[in-house]
């Protein structure tokens, strides 16, 4: 039994650093595809009809072959009505993101704040391009800090920075989100991935990103996929950041 723990212990090593390596040999380009996503889809195709237009080529069947309307996802926290974000506050006076007044379903930690199962709270709300979904596990933290663990998480922010400030992506807005591992309690580990999120669209706004264009929200442990108890190389892909493009 010892040597199959073992020997499982080990693919799991060579999983996880073979999916660093792939994501630190990504490309700037690359990067900035997956940051626009669908974005440009539905120009692209006017753009097109604009050109049988010119030419003036039979536009009949044009609708057929037009780009479709491309899905989008609504992702969704929940938070005390006294612990709400100063970001998310701002986000939503803008209208960049919906609030709504709902009932805990569980107990859970928001903000600054706990939950209890049936108290009031406030499900805070955005809609994204899921095709624009990059996900970095490879940015990480000092355990109960947001001092980032090594210098090669410095790297992997510094690169989006740069992605990021890629004028085809100018005028477009991401959601920056702090997700934590299952390790200690709910309350604590929202404020945590909270205060990461905002640590890190702090550190992208000095390396010249517009915060204007960022919106830093915390999940906590809400979407981890691994039990507390499981191997710490697991554990640490839960404390990750995901960025997605806004869809307004």
């Amino acid at each position: 039994m010892k040597a199959i723990q073992l020997s499982l212990h080990q693919a799991i090593s060579i999983i996880c650093l073979t999916t660093t390596a792939i994501l630190a040999q990504e490309s700037k380009e690359e990067l900035i595809t997956k940051l626009r996503g669908t974005a440009g889809a539905v120009s692209g195709s006017a753009e097109a009809s604009g050109g049988l237009k010119a030419r003036s080529l039979t536009t009949r069947s044009l609708s057929s072959i037009a780009a479709p309307v491309q899905p989008t996802e609504t992702r969704s926290v929940i938070f005390s009505p006294r612990g709400i974000p100063k970001a998310i506050e701002a986000a939503a006076e803008e209208n960049r993101i919906e609030k709504a007044e709902t009932t805990a379903s569980k107990s859970t930690g928001a903000g600054e704040y706990s939950v209890a199962a049936g108290e009031q709270a406030v499900e805070v709300s955005y809609t994204v391009d899921p095709q624009s979904k990059v996900t970095r596990d490879n940015i990480l933290f000092q355990q109960g800090t947001t001092n980032f663990a090594d210098g090669a998480s410095l790297e992997v922010v510094m690169q989006l920075a740069e992605a990021l400030k890629d004028p085809s992506l100018a005028g477009l807005n991401y959601v920056i989100e702090g997700h934590a591992s299952s390790e200690g309690s709910a309350f604590n580990n929202q404020i945590l991935s909270q205060e990461r999120s905002e640590h890190i669209v702090s550190l992208l706004a000095s390396l010249g990103v517009d915060p204007r264009r960022l919106l830093p929200v915390g999940f906590g442990e809400t979407q981890a996929r691994f039990p507390e108890n499981s191997d710490p190389l697991l554990l640490q892909q839960d404390r990750r950041v995901v960025i997605f493009r806004l869809d307004r």
